[in-house]
């Protein structure tokens, strides 16, 4: 009698995968617990920092830190709830993703591979809806302002901003090449197993 098991495997696609989402991970918690994401430049708010959470003064005494937690304003409310769901969906997509390629019984598992591309694409465009709301509203509130007042000063978006972007693209990226992998890996199942009945 011919075992039909199938030993799986993961294949370049999943290493990838498991590299971006490695610096997903650590992009997305530098942006989600520092105060980068925009700053006063110029004007008599100079050096203050905007994080999700908290605004905070680069004094070099105090941090004159304010928190943002529960702060009455839509889109900041949105930005960090949408944010967050990106934040938690790349945790949860990398933990699946080590899953998939080391647990014994799940490797190579296209009943792992699927719920964690799909964790990828969800929380991705979420956290991409977040981050153009952050944008385009610091923007209109901070930034633009200067243009018809000279003395508001100089906003910038800042590193936690751009740091979000690179790990939401990695997200992504991360879940399309966990798809390709998995494919590949039903393809090869496929072929070893109608090689063991022809044996």
């Amino acid at each position: 009698m011919v075992s039909t098991m199938v030993e799986h495997s993961t294949g370049l696609y999943a290493k990838l995968a498991l590299g971006l989402l490695s610096i997903s991970t650590l992009f997305a918690w530098i942006a989600y617990t520092c105060t980068g994401w925009g700053e006063a430049v110029s004007g008599p708010l100079a050096g203050t920092h905007y994080g999700l959470w908290r605004v905070c003064s680069d004094n070099k005494y105090t941090p004159g830190c304010v928190t943002t937690d529960g702060w009455a304003n839509d889109w900041y409310a949105a930005s960090q709830a949408l944010v967050t769901f990106g934040f938690f969906g790349i945790n949860a997509a990398l933990v699946l993703q080590m899953v998939y390629m080391f647990k014994p019984g799940c490797v190579g598992s296209i009943e792992v591979a699927v719920p964690t591309a799909l964790i990828c694409f969800i929380t991705g465009l979420l956290y991409l809806i977040g981050i153009i709301v952050y944008g385009a509203k610091f923007g209109e509130d901070f930034v633009n302002p200067a243009d018809s007042d000279p003395n508001w000063g100089e906003y910038k978006l800042g590193y936690s901003f751009a740091l979000s972007v690179v790990a939401l693209v990695f997200e992504l990226v991360a879940g399309l090449l966990l798809i390709l992998d998995a494919k590949a890996n039903v393809v090869n199942t496929c072929e070893t197993s109608a090689r063991s009945c022809h044996t």
